[in-house]
Formats: structure tokens, sequence, C-alpha cells
């Protein structure tokens, strides 16, 4: 009797149905019995307890590991859909914090107190991050959603589950002073000889930009005489693969024609400093592409991230990540108070919200002036007024006039000039006219 069952008869009038559920802590088999007076009640008795929730969650024998069914539901449904990137992202998190706490488990076995336990120990035994910890728990509930419509699984054991606060260990963005900032534009004045494009790191910084964003810019991208900058794709380096999703070993520079989000597409204004980055950059430079290294050829993100280290290490700085030249971008913005709106736009965030979130300890640091400084009227000669207000109906109409769509008109140009702290101030008295 296995767990097909068996059906035999007793008497003329009594038929039994066996089926064999496992065994006990003892080791002793675990029986359900059914009869009926004829054989085919006892058929049917059989039959609808295979169907119960109770049998096919608890003994249903299931044929998929939690590896196989993930390895398969990842080629499957989210290789041929997902950014490289992304993919890459999801096969580490699942391979790295998943396989070697549920792999080897029946797909169909895993319950909540298991994905809890999970969760629990990757917070306090392996110490991820928040986000570290979402990522799985994002991957878990994917998979198990499509296992659930499947048919595969009953119940998805994701269902309230519960994670750690995100604001427990967040981490804080960290930007340059106005100190450092000078000190990194010394530093690459004197190496821009041995690391040709050591000015595109002066360029986000005025920018805000992405690495990826920098990294993909052409000069078909720059508009010197609107004074503009046109951000509509992103490089990547990525796993290579097959087109089934398997690793062929090594890594490869793709160009997306999309950037990190939707609202990621945008134009953005090019302040002085941003211009004289691309100019300097333009030099000797005969390819398409903005940032080049000494062979004419787009420079990889690990090579131009590392070169980076080197300039900062050279001039005796603390190791930022080139991320921070996005957020001093930022950071320099609000301790000037331009509106949070604007600066949203300018990075290229899918909402407001995502730029509040980021940056909440400025707000902290600049109450008074993070968010109520309204740009208003644009004057004859092209220059902003700029005042301090409060009035929401004000701050939308501003905003609706200078920011139409993912564009940033030039106008704006006039209070994002970064670089030239300590020179002609950080967007500091409005200029009166434009470049």
């Amino acid at each position: 009797m296995s767990g097909k069952g068996a059906i035999f008869q007793v008497s003329d009038t009594k038929w039994i149905a066996k089926i064999c559920l496992g065994v006990d802590g003892d080791g002793k088999p675990i029986i359900k019995q059914f009869s009926g007076k004829t054989e085919a009640i006892a058929k049917k008795k059989l039959r609808d307890f295979k169907k119960t929730a109770d049998y096919a969650e608890k003994h249903l024998p299931s044929t998929d590991t939690v590896k196989a069914y993930f390895t398969a539901w990842m080629k499957d449904y989210r290789f041929h859909k997902l950014k490289p990137s992304s993919y890459d992202r999801l096969e580490s998190t699942v391979v790295n914090h998943i396989f070697p706490h549920l792999g080897n488990m029946k797909v169909d076995k895993v319950t909540r107190n298991h994905v809890q336990g999970l969760i629990n120990q990757l917070y306090s035994e392996k110490n991820l991050s928040y986000s570290s910890i979402k990522k799985v728990y994002v991957a878990l509930n994917a998979c198990y959603k499509h296992a659930l419509i499947e048919g595969t699984v009953l119940r998805n054991p994701c269902v309230g589950i519960s994670l750690p606060s995100a604001s427990e260990r967040t981490k804080e963005v960290v930007s340059l002073s106005e100190e450092e900032v000078e000190q990194l534009r010394t530093a690459i004045t004197s190496t821009e000889n041995s690391c040709p494009y050591a000015h595109a790191y002066l360029l986000i910084l005025n920018t805000g930009l992405r690495m990826g964003e920098a990294l993909s810019l052409r000069w078909e991208d720059v508009d010197f005489a609107n004074k503009t900058i046109t951000v509509n794709k992103n490089n990547i380096l990525s796993k290579k693969r097959d087109e089934n999703g398997d690793r062929l070993g090594g890594y490869e520079l793709q160009t997306q024609s999309t950037t990190k989000t939707a609202s990621g597409k945008r134009t953005i204004p090019m302040n002085r400093s941003a211009e004289a980055a691309l100019l300097e950059l333009k030099k000797g430079n005969h390819t398409p592409h903005v940032i080049i290294n000494s062979k004419q050829h787009s420079v990889l993100p690990n090579n131009f991230a590392k070169s980076f280290k080197g300039i900062l290490k050279r001039a005796e700085m603390a190791p930022y990540g080139i991320h921070a030249l996005r957020h001093t971008f930022a950071s320099m913005l609000f301790s000037k108070g331009v509106d949070v709106k604007i600066v949203s736009k300018l990075l290229g965030h899918s909402s407001v919200k995502i730029t509040y979130d980021t940056y909440v300890h400025l707000f902290l640091l600049f109450p008074a002036e993070v968010g109520v400084t309204v740009l208003t009227t644009i004057g004859e000669d092209g220059a902003l007024e700029a005042y301090r207000g409060r009035e929401e109906s004000v701050v939308t109409v501003a905003v609706d006039v200078l920011v139409t769509g993912n564009t940033v008109t030039h106008a704006e140009t006039q209070v994002v000039d970064v670089a030239n702290v300590g020179h002609e101030g950080l967007v500091g008295d409005v200029p009166r006219s434009g470049y």
C-alpha cells in the first residue's frame, strides 16, 4: 500500500479503502481508512480525501526541491523579462541566501515558519541590510505566487512574514563636504594626464548622473548650444549567458536603451562646471562616446570605479564610492533650498517620495531651507528670481512652469553649479544672466 492507496472487500456489504500517509515519530505507518457498502463508494471516499487541502499540503509527494523549482522558474519566467543586471542580482540573491537554507527542501513543504526563520537568521546572524533581506523576501514571494498559480503549492508561505524595520539598517547616504569637493577638483586636475576620463567625475558631480548613465553618454546626447544633456541609456556590466540563461563565464558590457527607471529618461541642464568637464573629455576624443579610455574604447564600470578610488587615495581622501558624487549633487542643492520636486526630476527618481526617503536626513539638517525655496519667475533676460515661501499652491505652479514631463528647463541651470564651491559660490546668489 503506497501513496496511491488500496481497496479490498471484507464482506458482501463492506469495502475498505486504505492509504498510508507516512510514518509517525516511532516509525509506525500512519494509515487512513474509509469504508463503503460498495467498491465505488469506498473509491469515491478515498478520491475525495486526496483532493483535500490537508492531504495535499501534508502528504502529497513533491518531485521538486526549492533549488530545482526556483532554478526552473528563474530561467523560464524571469530571464527574458528582467534586465541583465536585474537577473544577475536575482540569481545572486537566490543562490547565496535562499538555496543554502531552503534549497534541499521540497518546494511544497516550506512553511511560513521556515521563511520567517530564514528572514530572522539573515538579519540577526548574517547581519544583512534591510535592502538585502527585502530582496530575499521579494524573490521568495514572487516564486511562490507563481507556484500557487500553477497549483504546485496550496498556500504561499510568504504571506504574513514580518520584515525588520527599514530604518534600522538602511545605510545613510554619504556625500562630500565643500572642502572635499574642492580637494577632488584639485586632485582631478593633477591626474588628468594619467586618467583620460578624470573629468567625468566632475561631470557626475555637477549633473547627479548615475554611473551607468554617464558611461553611456554619446556626443549626440550633449547639446552645447542649449546647454543640456539628454539621458536615455544605461551602461551595465553583466554576466555572459546563453539564450537559456545559463552562464558562459566572464562578463560583457551592454548599453541598455532604457534607464534604471522610466523617469530616468530626462533632459538636464548643463552648468558651467559640467560644460567645462565635457569640453575636457572631448579633447582628443575621436569616438561617438563621451567617456573613453586611452585606447578610445568605452570605459568598463568596474575600471571607472577603480580609477576613482585611485584618485581619492592619491589625494588622501576618504574612500568614497562614485555614487557619493550623485549624493553630493543632491545634498548641495538641498543645502541651498532647491525644491525637492526639482531635485527629484534632476536625479531621475521615479517619485518624489524616493527622493525624500533617500535624503530625509538632510531635511533634518536644513529644516528651514529644504523644500521651501520656490523658483517662480523667469525674467526677460532669462534670470531666475528666487524667494522663500510655504504656499503649496505656489510650489505646484512653480514646478509645473519649470518642469515639463521629464525635462527640466534651462532656466534651472542657474541653481545647479556644484563644483564652483569657493569660487563663484554654490547655488548661492542667483546670477542675473544666462550663459
